[in-house]
């Protein structure tokens, strides 16, 4: 069940996160300024028929008679009203029960009455794109079903991706306004900038552009490259290119917030832009000389300055391509504006001339980000965006038969070069390729190729891209548009990986979690599997992409194929002083189930736990089955494939033995709540006590107990000593759990014994 806070416009899971959500800071900041607001209003009095030699000391001063006043707001433009505030509301009311006899002392009689009262509305939140699918959720789902029942009617897949490309792209009128927008901002910089230009980049400048698209724009001011940030890796994200992505930029700023929390950079970026503010006037070359902050405090004084129609100014610095995000008053349209980014207009033009080159991709590229959509893939956070899903889908034509050339091919051709600090961005002219399609040779790449591509149906393409990243193993290769070819991956690689087409060694998702990849191959081969045997049409019946478009994933059982049960899996490494494996496993096992209260088992004790059950059931007995399974002496993982049944490497010890524990109690949330209190009335107490009572006060919570227990199961060894660490093991534990409807308990639980193992083992108490 999904519930909403209507003040804060979130939606959560359940009422416990609601409660949490409730009882947060920026919760009960809005519910103290709401209070404000409307105490506001109603201490608030409006006065008209005010003359133009009336000021502010003269409606105080006669307003003042029936109370204290806090507040004058007087119109200075035409002088057609004033609003008086008062410090209480009955000053306010006892002014509005004398409001006929108004007078001042000129003689002037003046009409007051009560101020007009309005919603308490947060300028600090801006509207999410998860926020607006739900504003318009009914009108999205309208949509979506007759998407469905357009889909439906098609003759081919490729009638049906068509389809889906006219349902999801911009109306021509919204995108003509956006144009205008443009255009407007181009003629504010060229005024202040003379000789600097103003490019569009991203999904507007390639046609690729729905509903939820920003507005991505680059102020070129010279030729100087500006290195982009280099960023901890636990704030890099995939959406950090400015290219394609609707959501470029604002996703390296979600990641530092609050789940619960908007994009929100200072106080001053949630007020309304005013005309006349003032603003200095740099030269270029002062203006890069900036440092990053003053640079787009720079722009973003400008903005609130001379352009009217622009609020929610946000300065943007913490971010590896640092911009300046405004938004449109009526248009509601995000912008992102970064300085000097010369590698996103280059990008922006190698995208068109792939899309120039082959229009399928388009067609692909709506088809299949609407389809990670309808999976929650596809977006903000630890997600895929647009300008990865576009190269993934290059990348699998270069792999198939070379299909399109590599972009260091296009290099290699292009006659002007073009270089960007160390990048070479060079490709061929576009304007050359629209009138004629070179012949000849590029490298290895034939031209007679895009013949062949043409007469490819869209459905094969489709499927192959299914199909080969449903396989693609990701510990052994990773994809380089490039080079065209799959590398071999290093060692310290992410566990999916592509990077950028110029930029060589920025990987597009090093932000992507693992189980979102795992979730994405999955669904790629449901989808293939989908393709396989409802690719043609059936009369009253939903088939090809219709079937795969589902917000859900289609039941396995629907397949004739064998199911397949996933694995949710976590590895802690850290090391230690203690050599001993049996002394350190005994260690973690009082701290499982003394400290956080798990309940230790064996595979017997879990096999007697409940009577057989349905085959569709996942039971303990089918999971102890399970996990006995992939556990096993014979299933060992190494470092380059987690999912390889391997010998065990030579030189490592492993535990003799695996084992299991049943959870209970959700001993890991909400223990930061709780500490401080524990501290504050048991001061005395060892800091291994304090965490066993913390435990035993969330056990008597009714709040923390799950439904139904969740089995999970350990395993630990020991990794060689290296010349450098004298005393010092290395140590890795295995965490494993059957997918279910449990995954999402698992995940917070292993990310919380990251963190807390490691610490815990170096308290006394524990050795």
């Amino acid at each position: 069940m999904v519930l909403r806070c209507e003040l804060c416009r979130i939606e959560v899971p359940d009422e416990h996160v609601l409660a949490d959500h409730n009882n947060g800071k920026r919760h009960q900041a809005l519910l103290t300024a709401r209070e404000r607001f409307e105490t506001s209003q109603n201490s608030s009095i409006y006065v008209t028929r005010i003359k133009a030699d009336h000021d502010e000391t003269t409606l105080k001063t006669y307003f003042s008679r029936f109370g204290s006043i806090k507040n004058c707001f007087l119109d200075k433009e035409k002088h057609v009203y004033a609003i008086i505030e008062y410090e209480n509301i009955d000053s306010a009311n006892k002014c509005l029960e004398q409001s006929e006899q108004c007078q001042l002392d000129d003689g002037t009689r003046l009409k007051v009455k009560p101020r007009n009262q309005h919603e308490f509305k947060s300028k600090r939140m801006l509207i999410s794109e998860q926020e607006f699918l739900n504003i318009n959720k009914e009108k999205e789902i309208e949509q979506h079903a007759a998407l469905i029942q357009v889909l439906n009617s098609q003759s081919t897949i490729d009638e049906q991706a068509e389809a889906i490309v006219q349902q999801e792209k911009l109306p021509e009128e919204i995108l003509k306004l956006r144009e205008d927008f443009f255009k407007e901002l181009e003629t504010m910089f060229g005024k202040h900038f003379p000789g600097a230009k103003l490019c569009l980049t991203g999904s507007m400048a390639n046609s690729l552009v729905t509903t939820l698209s920003d507005m991505d724009l680059v102020l070129v001011l010279n030729d100087t490259y500006i290195e982009p940030q280099r960023l901890p890796s636990s704030s890099n994200n995939s959406g950090e290119s400015m290219t394609i992505d609707e959501n470029s930029c604002s996703n390296d700023i979600d990641i530092h917030q609050n789940k619960f929390k908007r994009n929100v950079s200072d106080g001053s970026s949630s007020r309304s832009l005013s005309p006349t503010l003032q603003t200095s006037t740099y030269s270029v070359d002062e203006l890069l000389q900036m440092s990053i902050p003053d640079r787009l405090d720079c722009i973003r004084r400008l903005l609130r300055s001379s352009a009217a129609y622009v609020c929610h100014v946000q300065r943007i610095a913490q971010a590896r391509c640092p911009v300046v995000r405004f938004c449109h008053k009526q248009q509601k349209i995000f912008c992102e504006l970064s300085i000097n980014n010369h590698l996103a207009v280059a990008n922006t033009d190698l995208v068109r001339y792939y899309l120039i080159y082959e229009p399928k991709l388009r067609s692909l590229l709506y088809t299949i980000r609407l389809w990670l959509k309808q999976k929650d893939l596809v977006g903000k956070g630890h997600r895929f965006n647009t300008y990865t899903l576009f190269w993934m889908v290059v990348c699998s034509l270069q792999l198939d038969n070379q299909q399109l050339p590599s972009v260091l091919s296009l290099a290699e051709r292009a006659h002007h070069k073009r270089q960007h600090g160390p990048w070479n961005c060079s490709i061929p002219d576009i304007s050359q390729m629209e009138k004629k399609i070179p012949t000849g040779s590029i490298g290895k790449f034939h031209i007679h190729f895009k013949i062949e591509l043409k007469s490819v149906y869209l459905e094969q393409i489709l499927h192959n891209f299914f199909k080969f990243y449903s396989t693609f193993n990701a510990n052994q290769h990773e994809l380089s548009p490039w080079t065209g070819k799959l590398e071999t991956k290093t060692p310290e690689g992410k566990l999916f990986a592509i990077y950028d087409p110029f930029e060589h060694d920025h990987n597009l998702t090093s932000n992507l979690s693992p189980s979102n990849w795992q979730k994405f191959q999955e669904e790629c081969s449901l989808a293939s599997q989908v393709l396989d045997e409802f690719s043609k049409k059936r009369l009253n019946k939903s088939w090809g992409l219709s079937l795969i478009l589902t917000r859900k994933s289609l039941p396995q059982k629907n397949f004739a194929h064998e199911p397949h049960y996933p694995h949710s899996t976590n590895t802690i490494e850290f090391q230690t002083e203690q050599t001993n494996e049996q002394e350190l496993e005994n260690q973690i096992q009082l701290i499982l189930k003394d400290v956080l209260l798990f309940e230790q088992v064996n595979y017997e004790t879990i096999s007697k736990k409940r009577p057989a059950s349905p085959p569709n059931e996942v039971t303990p007995n089918k999971l102890a089955e399970k996990l006995d399974k992939t556990l096993s002496s014979k299933r060992r993982r190494t470092d380059d494939d987690n999912y390889t049944l391997t010998a065990p490497a030579t030189g490592i010890t492993y535990s003799k033995e695996k084992l299991y524990f049943q959870v209970a109690y959700r001993t890991w949330q909400d223990r930061r709540k709780l500490k401080r209190s524990i501290e504050n009335d048991h001061q005395n107490a060892s800091p291994y006590e304090r965490e066993k009572l913390i435990s035993k006060k969330l056990q008597e919570d009714p709040n923390h107990h799950l439904e139904m227990p969740l089995y999970m199961s350990m395993e630990m060894k020991f990794l060689p000593m290296t010349e450098t660490e004298h005393n010092l093991r290395k140590v890795r534990i295995y965490f494993e759990f059957q997918a279910t409807e449990q995954h999402q308990l698992f995940v917070d639980l292993t990310h919380f014994l990251t963190l807390y193992l490691p610490k815990m083992l170096t308290n006394p108490a524990t050795n």
